[in-house]
């Protein structure tokens, strides 16, 4: 599996304003780049607020808290601008520093890493080259006076806190995905007035080991996935075997790799490349469903599905903030993870996928990234009584169940949701019904009976026909 993925590793009410409904505010909030610099250069982040459609209504807003880390925000404006909602609260989006439209550094890494993918590399060959693509644009931030040190879950967390009183909210509503979780709940610990609830879902909160048990995450939803197909009697007719089949096919392209023909240049699919792929196959119910076909286009050596496959490579490359997403990690998960507990969880691990060198090239990369590390208190759990509401997918390999029973332990007035035929990403209705209603009383338990009704995985169970779902 790819270095650089493995770790990869969301009351009061809002001030009176005489704006219409359906209104939209651009803005751009300066912020120093490090608050604990008093020379710091400034940052412009930029935000929109999307102002509630039914212009009177005095409910707190909702802020949108990105994943990834490195992931963009406002450009999904689009998706919020006529969702439930935003009926009658404001909803907040901004690009977090050093993402989007956010003075983001070295926006071109994507395309550089997308052309190491493309090549049949070693994990030696590729370190090197993703090492020197790193070099490169350190060297670039350097030239502008950037500082690695100021691209921290804590310095994001201010900027929010910036955000809100620029913005006149007294409280608001904390909505966070996957990283963005892990920023909520730095933002309730380190401004805990200004936060009316929170909810999370695909939790990744400080006291989490991205590191540590990655490896486990992954194996443990993908065979839970392959195991769900054997036990449905379509499923395993059509892809019998499955598990049996997909060790096959790894195995042999670690001898002979796929070469097709991507846009016109030449792509290879090792095992590293499968291996990612799999794992982006692993985010979305409905990509899930198609893992079988995948599986078995590795075995027989089929490109035509896989040419889609590699495009959502492409897109991750490109979508992500690179210098943001390492910066984060190595500042605060570089620190706690144990070398031990992560070699320990390899030998466990019952696919060949040369992980363990891979993982330690993985570490290699952020440790040569740059050496700011995080005190204890980032890797210590949130202890708050704001009503807090985590929702997990039961299938989810980034941010399994376990990850948010442990961080609810510290939460007074929290409350579980599982939903388990979801993968990572689970936007559906009833995840946004019982958002809206948690918001709306959040001191009530919510009504979660939408979550148990069983919602099995859609197989695709005839082939390249169905290849683009």
């Amino acid at each position: 599996m790819r270095s650089w993925i493995i770790l990869i590793l969301v009351v009061l009410l809002c001030a009176c304003s005489s704006t219409s409904s359906n209104e939209v505010i651009d803005g751009i909030l300066e912020v120093p780049e490090n608050r604990k610099n008093p020379n710091s250069r400034t940052l412009k982040l930029v935000y929109k607020v999307l102002k509630a459609k039914k212009g009177d209504s005095l409910k707190a807003p909702i802020v949108f808290l990105q994943g990834g880390p490195g992931g963009p925000t406002v450009i999904h404006a689009e998706f919020w601008e006529n969702h439930p909602l935003r009926n009658d609260r404001d909803i907040v989006l901004m690009d977090q520093r050093g993402t989007g439209t956010s003075e983001a550094n070295c926006i071109e890494m994507g395309e550089a890493m997308f052309s190491i993918m493309r090549q049949d590399l070693d994990n030696e060959g590729e370190i090197k080259a993703m090492d020197s693509i790193f070099s490169i644009c350190k060297y670039a931030m350097k030239q502008e006076g950037v500082d690695l040190a100021g691209y921290t879950s804590k310095e994001n967390a201010a900027d929010f806190e910036d955000l809100r009183k620029a913005l006149g909210y007294e409280q608001w509503n904390l909505l966070g995905v996957s990283y963005g979780t892990r920023l909520g709940l730095t933002i309730i610990r380190d401004f805990p007035n200004s936060v009316r609830s929170i909810v999370t879902t695909g939790i990744f909160a400080p006291e989490t080991n991205g590191i540590n048990y990655n490896i486990e995450n992954f194996e443990r939803s993908l065979f839970t996935v392959l195991e769900r197909c054997e036990n449905d009697e379509d499923c395993n007719r059509r892809y019998p075997n499955l598990k049996e089949q997909l060790l096959k096919a790894i195995k042999k392209l670690e001898s002979s790799p796929l070469h097709c023909n991507y846009k016109g240049k030449p792509f290879v699919i090792n095992t590293q490349e499968a291996a990612l792929i799999i794992y982006l196959h692993l985010y979305d119910r409905r990509s899930i469903g198609n893992i079988p076909l995948l599986i078995e286009a590795f075995e027989n050596g089929e490109t035509e599905y896989l040419l889609y496959a590699i495009k959502a490579l492409e897109s991750l490359s490109n979508y992500i903030n690179w210098p943001m997403h390492h910066s984060v990690l190595a500042y605060e998960e570089l620190p706690f993870y144990d070398e031990l507990a992560l070699v320990e969880s390899i030998k466990r691990s019952e696919i060949a996928f040369n992980l363990t060198m891979d993982s330690e090239l993985g570490i290699k990369l952020l440790n040569n990234w740059h050496s700011y590390r995080a005190s204890e208190i980032e890797n210590q759990a949130v202890v708050s009584k704001i009503p807090t509401l985590m929702v997990s997918g039961g299938l989810d390999h980034v941010t399994p169940v376990s990850n948010a029973t442990e961080a609810l332990a510290h939460l007074e007035n929290g409350y579980e949701v599982i939903f388990p035929d979801e993968g990572h990403n689970l936007f559906n209705p009833c995840f946004f019904q019982i958002v809206e209603d948690f918001f709306n009383d959040p001191l009530d338990k919510p009504d979660l009976e939408c979550s148990f009704i069983s919602n099995p995985i859609e197989w695709n169970l005839e082939g390249l026909s169905q290849k683009k779902n």
